[in-house]
């Protein structure tokens, strides 16, 4: 599996939730906000969009964002 940084861009989110509820179906199998490893919040007007600790920068989260908000970007190791 690919590992991918994960880049959020919190002005274009709408708060969908979609990249939550992907994330807990694929590994909770389950659709549940608390489930998930991406945590999207609103706190005085201001989207804020984290990773919980056990996240595995999968990009799943990034390839179900309609809106832009989650940009994935493949992390590649370099040869020693």
């Amino acid at each position: 599996m690919s590992r991918w940084e994960i880049q959020t861009n919190p002005d274009l989110c709408t708060g969908c939730m979609r990249c939550m509820l992907v994330c807990s179906w694929q590994y909770e199998k389950q659709f549940a906000l608390a489930a998930a490893r991406i945590q999207v919040s609103v706190a005085d007007a201001e989207i804020i969009v984290s990773f919980l600790d056990d996240c595995v920068q999968c990009g799943l989260c990034a390839d179900n964002c309609f809106y832009g908000a989650l940009i994935k970007k493949e992390i590649t190791e370099e040869a020693s």
